[in-house]
Formats: C-alpha cells, structure tokens, sequence
C-alpha cells in the first residue's frame, strides 16, 4: 500500500513537472525585452527604438560629488559619440519625473535621464557612484564601469567592447 501511494505521487509530481517552462537564463541575466520606458522630458520611447545600438546608461545621484564632477564628460560624450551608440541617465535615488526636470536643468544633463528603471532589466547591484552600464545592441548587459568616466575612457572602454564583440 506505501508502494502505491509513493508511486502515484512521483507519478503526479513528475506530470506536474511536465508543464513547466525552464528558466531563460540570458533574460534572466540582464536581458532587455521589446518594451519601453519614460524619459524625463515625457517622451515614452520603446527598447526596440535603440534596437542594434550600443547602449550606455550613467547611474547617477545629486548627492554624488563625483557625479556632477564626470557630468561635462557624459555630455561631451553625448555629443561627439557615434548614432549607433545611445547614452541615457539614471538617477540612483529614483526621483519622480517632476522631481528630475529641475534637477537635470541643474545638473545640466543633456543627454536622455530616464524616470524609471525599466522592470525588464536585471538592476545591478551598486558598489558605488557613479556607476556606468555598457549594453551591447544584443541587449546583454556586458560591463559596469565604476567611478567617474572621462570622455576619454568612455570612448576606449566602448570602441574596445565594440572591437571584441564584433569578432
């Protein structure tokens, strides 16, 4: 009678099994999804807009000395970089779009701030400020940069990655 009972229940936790779905792990990783999200500036724009580009994301926060310090090297960036490379801020402190309009125009961010971290991504966890993500137009997460970034390191870290991954 145990033998039974023990049977049928493999029996049923092996059909129960049956029906899941393994894990992706690359979208578990970091892997971006065909969705969107908002900019401070109030524009929605969807992830395949940037679809194929290099995509560098700055986290950073108004408390952070060093933050304001490499802002004039990410606009420098923002404006000599290449068009299939697009830049867009984070704030660590995740300030509301109002909140954010002010502080940008203080800042003088002139490259795109998103409002939100977009849920589809996998958030890093952050050692410390500013941290900067390099994305590869596969939409995999494939480097964090600590610390302030020069407009020099930001062109060598990116036209490095962009050499190896075009191999």
């Amino acid at each position: 009678m145990k033998r039974r009972v023990w049977l049928i229940s493999v029996l049923l936790i092996s059909f129960s099994l049956m029906g899941c779905k393994p894990i992706n792990e690359t979208a578990w990783y970091g892997q971006l999804v065909d969705r969107g999200t908002m900019l401070v500036d109030g524009e929605f724009t969807p992830w395949n807009h940037w679809e194929g580009q290099w995509r560098i994301v700055n986290i950073w926060a108004q408390w952070c000395k060093p933050c304001w310090q490499e802002i004039p090297e990410l606009n420098e960036f923002y404006a000599e970089k290449d068009s299939n490379i697009k830049l867009l801020g984070y704030n660590f402190d995740e300030l509301s779009q109002e909140e954010l309009q002010p502080l940008k125009a203080e800042m003088d961010i002139q490259f795109p701030v998103l409002v939100s971290w977009p849920e589809v991504w996998s958030y890093p966890e952050v050692k410390g400020l500013p941290a900067t993500l390099i994305i590869a137009p596969d939409n995999r997460l494939i480097k964090i940069l600590w610390g302030p970034q020069t407009l020099v390191n930001l062109t060598h870290e990116v036209d490095s990655l962009k050499a190896v991954y075009s191999e």
